[in-house]
């Protein structure tokens, strides 16, 4: 991914990432796949979760055939740290594109985040205030992903920038395609299960009416930024040797 113009290069230490600790996260990773419940694994990527405050945080990501499991994997002691499992029966709308701020926003142009996103929505109630203004919230309706620092800086590290496993583009397309596949797998058995209309509807498991899926520009909620600068600045949501103290 090209580097947009006006924004800092990134600094990637050649202790922080490489393809060995990548295969073994990954490996890791693998473990947590519930099969009666998640189905196949169809994909793994490295991406960067982006918080309603705009901050970052490296995840992994596993893609299956029912659900989508986003962990947080700690690269320097090699072990799980976190895990959330969206089910895709719970998500009703799927949107790539620029990132964007709100027209009143006083984030400066240099410090707005360039590149693609892609949010992913599974609750269909708008945040409230208190969530919005809640930047240790884990109930925000929606998560965001964009691709990881080292798809847009790969020096000290013997990953590639190309690799796809840290881009944020082929991960929405098997995302989309496993979301539909999964709904229509769903829709089927109901029907075959002779299951109508009103019961579907207050099954737990049973997908939303529709599923949207948008090209739009994917956009942060943020005025004034500060937080976000000096939290991405310093990549503390990417668990790193920091010398003395690591986090």
């Amino acid at each position: 991914m090209a580097e947009a113009e006006g924004e800092a290069p990134v600094e990637v230490p050649a202790t922080y990432i490489s393809v060995q600790k990548l295969t073994q996260g990954f490996g890791a990773c693998k473990t947590l796949v519930d099969s009666g419940v998640d189905g196949d694994i169809l994909g793994m990527w490295l991406l960067t979760l982006v918080d309603h405050w705009d901050h970052d945080f490296e995840r992994i990501v596993v893609l299956t055939s029912n659900s989508l499991l986003v962990v947080k994997y700690d690269f320097l002691k090699m072990v799980v740290s976190r895990t959330t499992r969206v089910a895709f029966y719970t998500i009703f709308r799927l949107t790539t594109g620029p990132f964007a701020y709100p027209e009143k926003s006083a984030v400066p142009q240099r410090s707005r985040r360039a590149g693609t996103g892609v949010r992913i929505f599974f609750k269909k109630e708008e945040p409230s205030m208190l969530q919005k203004f809640n930047p240790w919230t884990k109930e925000m309706p929606f998560v965001t992903f964009s691709s990881h620092i080292v798809a847009r800086e790969a020096s000290g590290t013997d990953m590639r920038q190309d690799d796809i496993r840290l881009q944020v583009d082929p991960f929405y397309g098997r995302l989309v395609e496993a979301v539909r596949s999964c709904r229509a797998r769903l829709i089927t058995d109901r029907r075959m299960a002779g299951v109508d209309n009103d019961a579907a509807a207050a099954s737990e498991a049973a997908p939303p009416e529709t599923l949207e899926v948008a090209d739009e520009p994917v956009t942060l909620d943020v005025y004034l930024g500060w937080s976000a600068a000096l939290y991405n600045t310093s990549q503390l949501g990417f668990l790193k040797n920091r010398g003395f103290i690591n986090f």
